[in-house]
């Protein structure tokens, strides 16, 4: 690893970033940014500006290096490779045994904590707006999923480990909409209970 990451640590951030150079192929930046929306943003995703100067600080650290790319009917652009020393960072970035469990920051959640202050209709809707933002990215894994078959499989070159990684989006989606179900019937089990006792 250069001086400059042992002086000045790199944000994982940077990291991300770079581990997309893996793939055997040059990438511009507006490659990353639609390999960011396409894949990592269903669980990392950076800000667009923050992609390109998180580029201009790799390319500074000399972990990536860029050349010019003349196109016909565009402006020509700018796309990276991963550096020998880019390499070896990565691999140690990598390797590093930082993993931790994920970090439960939900604001739907804290809301529901609190939800003797709301009337069961209004946790309702929340609670299907949730299960239909769940739905929503099932519908958007399944789609990556089959993009991912008719394209080798999972068993193609570099498909398998993003294959495992959408595999977690599947379940996190599945578990969400199951328990969804499971709260909204128990709101109308409680409402139905609350009903009852009236007569």
């Amino acid at each position: 690893m250069t001086s400059s990451t042992r002086t000045t640590p790199l944000p994982d951030t940077s990291f991300g970033l770079l581990g997309l150079l893996t793939f055997g192929q040059e990438l511009s930046g507006y490659d990353m940014v639609k390999a960011v929306e396409g894949s990592l943003g269903f669980f990392w995703a950076p800000a667009k500006s923050q992609i390109y100067s998180e580029l201009k600080r790799l390319k500074e650290v000399g972990f990536i290096s860029e050349r010019e790319v003349a196109q016909a009917s565009r402006p020509d652009k700018r796309v990276y490779t991963m550096t020998p020393a880019g390499k070896e960072a990565f691999d140690d970035w990598l390797r590093q045994g930082n993993a931790v469990a994920e970090e439960v920051r939900s604001i739907f959640r804290l809301k529901l904590f609190y939800g003797h202050e709301m009337s069961d209709d209004e946790v309702r809707t929340k609670v299907l707006e949730f299960r239909a933002q769940a739905q929503e990215s099932l519908e958007s894994y399944t789609a990556i999923e089959s993009t991912i078959a008719e394209h080798g499989g999972p068993d193609a070159p570099y498909q398998f480990y993003p294959y495992l990684t959408l595999t977690y989006g599947l379940a996190h989606a599945r578990a969400g909409i199951e328990w969804a179900d499971e709260v909204l019937a128990r709101l109308d089990a409680r409402e139905k209970s609350r009903k009852g006792g009236k007569r």
